[in-house]
């Protein structure tokens, strides 16, 4: 068993800093009613859970014909389904997330037309990242005492050990059930 170290929670103070500076950047050039800005950071939160998704089921279950595909996947996603206890990469990479989430702000500025409504769904986006994360582990190391949280790690478990090709959702079942990889928990003989 390995221990923790802080070079893992790197990306959560990086990904914390850049989401802080933008917002108050954005909040002091700008002014911006509050319901907005919460539509937006729910835009941003709703934005993560499509984009989970999509990683999971299209990018870390891709089967690759080429070999250093392969590897790649298996670094970054496959290793963790041979070992699903195992905590050295707690967050994703920032050599890995960081190109994902500059390519999602700047597709996203360019949308909305605007680099202070992009800070706020960045920061919703941010947010639901790290929910994701803190699911994930309690998926995995936690004792979850809520029925919600119980309910989430049996989900993700099935997907680890019965299922692979389905619940692609970690942080929520909700993007399964609209892609027809949704299974119920308490359905056996279809797993």
């Amino acid at each position: 068993m390995t221990t923790t170290s802080w070079k893992q929670f790197t990306p959560f103070f990086f990904y914390t800093t850049a989401a802080v500076c933008a917002g108050i950047a954005a909040t002091l050039s700008e002014t911006r009613s509050a319901g907005r800005i919460l539509l937006l950071f729910l835009a941003g939160v709703l934005s993560w859970c499509f984009i989970e998704y999509g990683l999971h089921r299209f990018i870390f279950h891709y089967e690759a014909r080429s070999e250093p595909v392969r590897r790649i996947l298996y670094g970054v996603h496959q290793v963790h389904h041979d070992h699903p206890q195992a905590m050295d990469d707690l967050f994703a990479s920032l050599r890995f997330s960081v190109p994902i989430a500059a390519t999602y702000y700047l597709i996203l500025w360019a949308l909305l037309g605007s680099w202070q409504a992009t800070a706020y769904v960045f920061i919703g986006l941010v947010a639901g990242y790290f929910t994701y994360e803190w699911v994930h582990y309690q998926a995995h190391h936690g004792r979850p005492r809520s029925r919600l949280l119980r309910y989430l790690r049996r989900y993700h478990l099935l997907h680890h050990h019965r299922t692979p090709d389905l619940r692609f959702g970690v942080t929520t079942p909700f993007v399964d059930y609209l892609f027809g990889t949704f299974r119920p928990v308490r359905e056996r003989a279809a797993d």
